[in-house]
């Protein structure tokens, strides 16, 4: 009895547990069941990219002529160290030399003693009406002789001899005339005249200095005429329009003068035959139009006026170069690669989209680049921010646009307080 009471109690614990583990499965099936009917389902959200924010600026054909700059110093057209070819002692000089003053050409503007000179030109030409007399005399002589030898009342030495003395008072009065020659082209070399028109430089002598000859006396410039010699490089000049042809193309140029700028018109009028082997550039040479024409930038505070075309003055030149068409005006930094302009282009909303355009480089005038294209949509602002990977169509916002809108907020706010 107590081994089948035994047995009972056993089968009683496994039907327990057993029991227990069915519950719990049960229990398990039926809360996931239960929460998959009532879970709360969570739908994707789709995280988008953030806009990239750019600085831009407008984009605008030119209209006028390409600029080609170069500087220089501002020099006369003619100078020259004023000379004589021989030595002496200088007994004139013309006021210009004295005063600093003006001069025109063929003037007399150095005199040296030429007392020597002429005593030998006096000599010489007293030499000269000598023999002449004497060869006419002979003359004389000689046709009367051939009539007595014709006749027979005179003899071949005696008509000789007369033809002999002809021929050596020739012979002198040629050389008399040539000496008469040379003393008259060393009385000429004792007086300096002026080469052209202009004024004194500087003077480096006196009344009664002794000078050797080619001792500079004076230094002596066209003081109508300035230019400057602007070094261009091959790419500039050959935009000048016609600079190979003989044109004239316009030119500015600019001198600072106790602080304030000053211009005048210009002109290119020639241009040197070779290129420069250490820089590759060509000298071209701009001339002042009117040397007394000059301008201020600003209004003028200057006691002195307009200053005149200064020798020495540095100068900065601009030369007209041509007017293409469809050519913008750049910063240097936004043609990228050289050959491409980013572009904003509005969109619906806010901001706008990348837009990448060819580009091809005219010319760069200092930090600005001027280039031909015939893409650029119509009301697209240029990007001047670099971006790490530009995709064509990618959203951008601008951020002068970002600027307005707050600035406009603000305001807004404040009419409300």
């Amino acid at each position: 009895m107590k081994k089948i009471i035994g047995y009972l109690g056993v089968g009683l614990r496994e039907l327990f547990w057993i029991a227990v583990a069915v519950a719990v499965v049960f229990g398990g099936i039926t809360g996931f069941r239960y929460l998959g009917e009532n879970r709360e389902v969570i739908e994707p959200t789709v995280v988008e990219r953030p806009t990239t924010l750019v600085e831009t600026a407008e984009i605008f054909l030119i209209n006028s002529p390409l600029p080609i700059r170069g500087e220089g110093f501002m020099q006369p057209h003619r100078s020259a160290n004023l000379a004589s070819q021989v030595g002496g002692q200088v007994i004139e000089l013309h006021p210009a030399i004295t005063e600093r003053g003006v001069f025109k050409q063929g003037e007399v503007l150095v005199r040296l003693d030429d007392s020597a000179e002429r005593a030998t030109l006096t000599q010489t030409q007293a030499n000269i009406d000598g023999t002449r007399a004497r060869l006419d005399l002979n003359q004389i002589l000689l046709e009367r002789t051939e009539k007595l030898r014709s006749s027979g009342s005179a003899s071949q030495a005696s008509l000789d001899q007369v033809r002999s003395t002809q021929q050596e008072l020739s012979a002198s009065l040629n050389s008399l005339i040539a000496a008469q020659n040379v003393a008259e082209v060393s009385l000429g070399r004792k007086i300096v005249t002026a080469p052209f028109d202009g004024a004194v430089l500087s003077k480096n002598l006196d009344i009664g200095s002794v000078v050797n000859g080619g001792q500079a006396i004076a230094e002596i410039f066209t003081e109508d005429r300035m230019e400057i010699d602007v070094p261009v490089r091959e790419a500039d000049a050959a935009l000048i329009p016609g600079l190979f042809e003989g044109a004239s193309p316009s030119a500015t140029v600019s001198v600072r003068f106790a602080g304030q700028s000053f211009e005048w018109d210009a002109e290119v009028t020639r241009v040197a035959p070779t290129l420069d082997q250490r820089t590759r550039t060509l000298t071209v040479t701009v001339e002042l139009i009117d040397i007394t024409g000059a301008r201020a930038t600003g209004s003028s505070i200057l006691a002195s006026g307009a200053p005149p075309a200064l020798i020495n003055s540095f100068a900065n030149v601009v030369i007209e170069g041509p007017q293409p068409d469809a050519t913008y005006a750049v910063p240097s930094t936004a043609l990228r690669g050289g050959s491409e302009l980013w572009l904003l282009t509005p969109s619906e909303g806010d901001g706008g989209t990348l837009k990448i355009v060819p580009a091809t480089l005219v010319h760069v005038d200092n930090e600005t680049s001027y280039v031909t294209s015939a893409l650029i949509p119509e009301g697209a602002r240029l990007i001047t921010t670099a971006l790490s990977t530009p995709q064509e169509g990618m959203k951008l916002r601008d951020v002068a646009a970002e600027r307005t809108t707050s600035t406009q907020a603000a305001n807004t706010s404040d009419d409300k307080l």
